[in-house]
């Protein structure tokens, strides 16, 4: 009996496992609370009464999968527990330990990130933060007793447990960016000894942390180094949108010379061969007379020349030019267009970047100063009510730094796109959000330097052209048509085989030909109107288009104006903010500021570095942006 239940237990946790793993997947790709339990039934390819009877709701499996991923950490706790490891010891396994699952479980990062992205009301939220205060607290006795052993303070074994924290989040981040297989294996270990070197410097550990992230985010092994001007050689390349231009501009090139072989004389030969099987006959008096012999050859060599079209060839040859300079301008057009995408994306994250160290360093400055509060509150200088208040400034931090990458990562992808790469290509940005200061002159000479080197513009002034030319083809149908030819002819029959020289006869043409027209219906009249009107059409688009390029240089003046101005009111607040902050840290340290002036100060600093680094984002992409209107 039990020899036959054993299957269907063995088969019935390897389907739960793998129903676990597939949430997991799909709680990655788009977070816990958008995953349906028909996209994890579609995904297994299994009926939902099946995944029904594992997990009676989402919750639950959520919650399942929740725990499935955390077994490691409690495993984890009980092997640093172990009174013979040293702190490095016990800091470089849990690091070691976190880095092997994290490989072992590609999707488990970007699924713990969105988790941390979740709304705070959502279960899996919930869990999450009942887990992590848990944990920490764990950590803090397990840490706390080996630093007591090597004679290390409590406060600074506590300031210890939110720098491992802050590392823990930071390898979540780094995977789910670069992916874990690129962080090296012996970054567990250096980072442990840097905590222990740097334990008294709370300071140095998180400096040392950064540098350690910037590290490891540009070590990455083949990772194109764009600059803002190689980024825009590399779209010019290979975006498609130019390739096409390019192409098209090459068709109306050869148009050209297909006009061109109009004007030439034409030359063509004919040659025929007949047999008649029953020789026609023809009457004569009344009496038949048979003519023609059983083969029968002819053949022709014939020249002509147009001499005269009513201007229709030179028009169209004149048209042929200009269709090749339209293309061409319509390639300048669209090499404009995806310079300045390029440009005013690769701004874009390039600010997605800085908003990420921005919110990396609140989330360092929250934990700096959870670590001072507990100090305070171990000395009986703060409550318990502070050390929790700044605890949940702590978790509220994590999810913005969290969203701040995401951010980064779509822009990078969007990037690519434009660049004509791969998604998966590594690349990384040398230049960094600073534009060459400019002083543009009056607008008069801006709308003068706009409608000279718009390439739309020029495009639409050849569109007029265009039809204006089109107007004289189609009156070229009233006039004659004349052109000369030449024809010599060949003529042979026989009985048998190629005929003999009797059998044999040449004949050359020459001369002109008229063709005058004389009624066609109103056809042509209204062929001819039918151009007028489209080049009416073409003269008002062109009027509108140069009114347009006047309202496009004025806006992006203005908004250039504007974030120069914004910029540079800017330029010093971030300085103000962080003596502000400074100042706060002092005096709060001395009792003498609250914890609420503390986050105050720690906000306005956030929000002035935000505010700088968007102002140099705005002038920097307006900047393309007024550079583009007036045709550079």
């Amino acid at each position: 009996m039990k020899h036959q239940v054993s299957p269907k237990i063995t088969k019935g946790v390897r389907t739960k496992q793998r129903i676990l793993e597939t949430a997991t997947v799909l709680m990655a790709e788009k977070g816990p609370d958008i995953v349906s339990m028909r996209e994890i039934s579609a995904r297994l390819k299994i009926t939902k009464p099946v995944l029904y009877y594992y997990f009676k709701n989402k919750d639950e499996l959520i919650k399942a999968a929740f725990m499935e991923g955390t077994k490691h950490f409690h495993d984890l706790l009980a092997e640093i527990s172990n009174p013979c490891l040293t702190l490095e010891q016990k800091l470089t396994t849990i690091f070691s330990q976190q880095l092997e699952f994290i490989k072992r479980y590609p999707d488990m990062p970007k699924c713990a990130l969105k988790i941390m992205a979740s709304p705070s009301t959502s279960v899996i939220n919930s869990m999450s933060q009942k887990l992590k205060l848990s944990s920490r607290k764990s950590l803090k006795k397990i840490v706390g007793d080996g630093a007591e052993k090597e004679g290390v303070a409590r406060s600074d074994a506590d300031l210890v447990v939110h720098m491992v924290s802050a590392i823990l989040g930071y390898f979540m981040i780094e995977a789910a960016k670069i992916g874990s297989a690129k962080i090296p294996d012996a970054m567990p270990a250096r980072l442990a000894r840097m905590i222990i070197q740097g334990m008294r410097d709370a300071k140095a550990i998180i400096l040392a942390l950064l540098i350690c992230g910037i590290s490891a985010t540009h070590a990455v092994a083949g990772a194109l180094d764009l600059t803002l001007d190689g980024a825009v050689q590399t779209a010019l390349k290979n975006n498609a949108t130019v390739v096409t231009a390019e192409e098209t501009r090459r068709i109306y090139q050869e148009k050209i010379t297909e006009y061109w072989g109009t004007v030439y004389p034409q030359l063509s030969a004919t040659g025929k061969y007949a047999r008649n099987i029953q020789s026609p006959s023809v009457f004569i008096g009344g009496s038949k007379i048979q003519s023609g012999l059983k083969n029968a050859y002819s053949g022709s060599l014939d020249l002509e020349q147009v001499i005269w079209s009513g201007g229709k060839i030179r028009t169209g040859i004149r048209m042929a030019g200009m269709y090749a300079a339209d293309s061409d301008e319509q390639y300048k057009t669209a090499r404009n267009d995806i310079s300045k995408a390029v440009k005013q994306m690769y701004y874009q994250v390039l600010l997605s970047s800085s908003l990420a160290a921005i919110q990396r360093e609140s989330l360092n400055l929250a934990v700096q100063h959870l670590a001072t509060i507990e100090a305070q509150y171990k000395q009986g200088l703060a409550s318990d009510l502070a050390v929790l208040r700044q605890e949940v400034e702590v978790s509220n931090t994590e999810p913005a730094l969290t969203q701040a990458w995401n951010l980064y990562e779509e822009g990078l992808i969007e990037l690519k796109n434009l660049l004509g790469l791969d998604p998966e290509t590594e690349i990384s940005l040398a230049d960094g959000l600073i534009c060459t200061k400019n002083s543009y002159g009056e607008m008069a000479g801006l709308y003068k330097t706009a409608l000279l080197n718009r390439s739309e513009f020029r495009d639409a002034k050849l569109q007029r052209d265009l039809y204006l030319e089109m107007i004289k083809i189609e009156q070229a149908a009233h006039y004659p048509y004349l052109r000369a030819f030449a024809s010599r002819q060949f003529q042979g029959q026989s009985d048998s085989g190629f005929p003999g020289e009797a059998g044999r006869s040449w004949s050359t043409t020459a001369g002109l030909n008229l063709s005058l027209p004389l009624f066609s219906g109103g056809s042509t009249s209204s062929r001819v109107r039918q151009a007028q009107l489209q080049a009416d059409i073409a003269e008002t688009n062109l009027r509108e288009l140069e009114r347009k390029i006047k309202i496009t240089v004025k806006k992006a003046w203005l908004n250039f104006q504007e974030a120069s101005m914004r910029l540079e009111s800017q330029a010093t607040s971030v300085q103000t903010a962080r003596k502000a902050l400074a100042a706060t840290e002092v005096r709060f340290k001395n009792g003498l500021a609250s914890q609420l002036e503390l986050n105050d100060t720690s906000l306005a600093l956030n929000k002035s570095q935000t505010l700088y680094i968007q102002a140099q984002h705005d002038t920097c992409s307006a900047d393309a942006e007024l550079k583009w209107t007036l045709g550079e």
